[in-house]
């Protein structure tokens, strides 16, 4: 099988030769524009001849268009300096107007989709990452979880405003993001889980906007939701219309692979196996026995290998990776 069949088997039900496997991090210096976040994509991927290309995006593009201000990074593995965030108030949720195509952050991610799909050529999928829209309000506020929460408490409608505002920019977003070509997209949130809001908040206040830009998005084959953090509400979300399921399977409080498809509707495939600790700080044994474990509770079918969530590509050493690569082989 080539990668395109390999992958699209395994988000489908079908029989792949072997698991489709890749891995993906930020490297903050070179995200800082097109033409190096392309580079650093390309030598990631050529230097482990992944199954597919998870494009790890800087976070921010989702949010620069809205007055999020950054100083870029110039160390591999040290965070953006945040300079400022619009969001102070409930009611400045309510002041936010969509983004269109053009806006800085979100044109040049389709332009690096474009430099990366001409030099990986069509036969290597490409998964653009795109926050759904709490996660981008999360975003927004530089990670401040206490101070969305409190909004959410103070006022869930002004905060449901801002949702929809996103909602508005990143449905034609994904859409021009389908249009380029890539196989799937990674939607991504750190909020759906017990140590962020209940569960009823999330259904009443992020299920909506969460599956309107999906929606925008449903034609691809290769669709994966990113639940992030521990105790994740995978029942709760089992029906969204994506063909993948991905989360950090070893945390204490989140399912197990196996379980996982016990709880999903049948078909849908699950990823994740190692996490990005043991790629991090364990040893190459210690990631073939994590990795194999994740293939033996799946039968190496509905189920795509790699990092839980992102790994920490400064101190990920490379024998760790191509452990992780080399266990998809059997």
């Amino acid at each position: 099988m080539n990668r395109q069949e390999r992958l699209i088997a395994a988000m489908t039900g079908g029989t792949p030769d072997r698991v489709p496997v890749s891995a993906w991090g930020h490297w903050y210096d070179r995200e800082v524009s097109a033409e190096k976040f392309a580079d650093v994509m390309l030598e990631f991927q050529e230097a482990y001849d992944w199954d597919f290309v998870k494009l790890h995006a800087r976070a921010s593009y989702h949010v620069e268009g809205f007055g999020f201000r950054y100083e870029p990074s110039t160390d591999p593995a040290a965070l953006h300096k945040t300079l400022a965030t619009p969001i102070k108030e409930p009611g400045d949720w309510r002041k936010l107007r969509p983004l269109t195509l053009e806006d800085p952050g979100l044109a040049e991610q389709l332009h690096a989709i474009r430099l990366i799909r001409k030099r990986v050529g069509p036969e290597v999928p490409m998964i653009m990452t795109v926050f759904l829209p709490l996660d981008v309000a999360d975003k927004l506020v530089d990670r401040d979880g206490a101070l969305l929460k409190a909004h959410i408490e103070a006022d869930e409608d002004a905060v449901a405003a801002g949702l929809a505002t996103f909602a508005e920019t990143f449905i034609p977003f994904v859409k021009a993001v389908v249009a380029e070509g890539v196989e799937g997209i990674y939607f991504s949130t750190k909020w759906a889980n017990k140590h962020r809001i209940p569960v009823e908040t999330y259904n009443r206040l992020a299920r909506p906007f969460d599956l309107a830009v999906i929606e925008a998005g449903k034609s691809l084959p290769c669709n994966l939701m990113h639940m992030c953090e521990d105790g994740v509400y995978m029942e709760a979300l089992a029906d969204y219309p994506v063909p993948c399921f991905h989360w950090e399977t070893q945390t204490p409080g989140n399912p197990s692979p196996a379980k996982a498809l016990g709880i999903l509707p049948p078909g849908r495939a699950v990823g994740g196996g190692v996490d990005p600790r043991t790629l991090a700080y364990g040893t190459p044994a210690e990631v073939r026995m994590k990795a194999r474990d994740a293939v033996r509770q799946t039968n190496g079918r509905h189920f795509l290998l790699g990092p839980g969530c992102s790994i920490l590509t400064a101190k990920t050493p490379r024998e760790n990776l191509m452990a992780l690569r080399k266990a998809a082989e059997g």
